[in-house]
């Protein structure tokens, strides 16, 4: 018996040819879980995140022109919007805004005690309406007389967002910026949910910023907090920053920029013009000790180039002059909120005066320095009680800007805040008022998100 004749499986199977297909990345912004990465927070704390990102910006932007901050913080069936009166946001940051291949901002290569410095805050806020929609979101940003609506789709077959902005003339808004977030109604619930804490973290900027005057609007019910210090001093974003405050990664980092964004432009910048904008070295005699000292007289900044990257012996060489020739920023330069602010909102709170506390502890190492303020009082007249006992107001920020969700302050030596609370009997059930704020100006955290400080030797106070 002759055996059958067998072929292979995939002998006479048709074959695919694959076609490798390129797909833009820029889509991974308009994602739920991608934002959600960008924003260091979930969905629950994303009206929190709107609130402190634009209330930070609108306090920015005012300090920039020395204009006492005066912020309106309105929420409704539309969504939220922060309206401040500062110089009003130019034109061409929009267009970076909505340009998601690149990261905009002018905070983030500097080292400096500044509120936020991530660079991605408003790009965050313009795909997040999308996000929580699914199909189309809205954003409308006005200053300077025009009203900019951002409409945001997304093309299924590309996997590409599509960016529709239309400028509009706005006589309303002349003076300052508005920033207008249309939250849609499939996702009011996370809006709604967040309404206690949302009012919180707004008052808790005012506890931060004695300069700031806020409104915050809720559905209708509406609350001012004046300011109690219009000329408030402190270390302002528009300051120079000083050498002291980099370490020769940091220092390599805001040269690499200037370099790349000099190109961009067109332009030249000198090692000089560098030099002069730091803190200490405005004067041309030390620019001249600087440039002596290193052998960059006269030379641009791309003399610091070595082929694709940078000659870290003469970048050692530069930060070690350009700190011979400067004296570290004193702790109190950064600007201290102070007793006298901070006892009047806890008196505002309702607390016992009696027992206000307030302490001050300043710090520097290694040219960096750090203030760290701490006041307490009890309260029975602010907090319901409940079964457990009152609810204790715990209030905490880094650099004047709020903490977002919990404490920051999770680990202090070998404790954590909450536990150092408890043993000084002001746990959660003690009807008191506890505040901490940490001025530094080298803050680290532990995640995008910003939920965790790392208070370590350089900059613990």
């Amino acid at each position: 018996m002759k055996k059958a004749k067998t072929s292979h499986p995939t002998k006479n199977r048709p074959t695919l040819a694959r076609t490798t297909f390129t797909t833009s990345r820029l889509l991974d912004f308009f994602s739920d879980k991608e934002l959600t990465a960008q924003i260091g927070h979930p969905k629950s704390h994303w009206p929190l995140a709107v609130l402190v990102e634009l209330t930070g910006n609108a306090i920015d932007a005012c300090e920039d022109v020395a204009i006492a901050p005066v912020v309106t913080v309105k929420v409704d069936k539309s969504g939220i919007t922060v309206q401040d009166n500062g110089p009003g946001l130019p034109a061409e940051t929009v267009t970076g805004i909505l340009d998601f291949s690149v990261r905009v901002s002018s905070r983030e290569h500097y080292v400096s005690p500044t509120r936020g410095a991530q660079g991605n805050a408003l790009k965050t806020i313009v795909a997040m309406p999308f996000v929580l929609d699914g199909n189309v979101g809205r954003v409308d940003i006005c200053a300077r007389g025009v009203r900019h609506e951002i409409r945001i789709k997304v093309d299924r077959i590309k996997q590409e967002p599509v960016i529709d902005p239309q400028c509009h003339k706005d006589r309303f808004v002349k003076k300052g910026t508005r920033v207008q977030v249309y939250w849609p109604d499939s996702s009011s619930s996370i809006l709604h949910a967040a309404r206690e804490r949302f009012l919180q973290v707004a008052d808790d900027f005012t506890w931060c910023n004695p300069h700031l005057t806020l409104t915050v609007d809720w559905f209708g019910e509406s609350r001012t907090i004046k300011a109690t210090s219009k000329t408030w001093p402190k270390w302002l974003p528009r300051d120079p920053t000083s050498p002291h405050w980099y370490t020769l990664r940091l220092l390599e980092r805001l040269v690499a920029g200037y370099i790349t964004e000099d190109e961009r432009k067109g332009r030249t910048r000198t090692v000089r013009e560098f030099v002069a904008e730091f803190s200490g070295l405005t004067g041309t005699a030390k620019q001249k000790a600087v440039l002596d000292a290193t052998g960059l007289s006269r030379m641009d900044l791309t003399a610091l180039r070595n082929g694709d990257g940078l000659d870290e012996r003469k970048l050692a060489t530069l930060l070690a002059a350009m700190k011979a020739n400067t004296r570290p920023i004193k702790p109190e330069a950064l600007g201290l909120i102070g007793k006298d602010h901070l006892a009047v909102r806890f008196e505002g709170a309702g607390c016992e005066m009696k027992m206000f506390k307030y302490r001050k502890l300043e710090g520097e190492s290694n040219g960096v320095p750090t203030v760290l303020e701490i006041a307490f009082a009890a309260t029975h007249a602010a907090f319901k009680h409940t079964g457990a006992g009152f609810l204790r107001r715990l209030i905490t920020g880094v650099n004047w800007a709020p903490a977002l969700g919990a404490t920051p302050f999770r680990q202090l030596g070998h404790e954590s805040l909450d536990s150092i609370l408890q043993e000084q009997r002001a746990g959660y059930g003690e009807p008191v008022v506890f505040f901490m704020h940490l001025a530094s100006a080298r803050p680290r955290y532990t995640d995008r998100g910003k939920s965790a400080v790392i208070l370590e030797a350089d900059n613990q106070a």
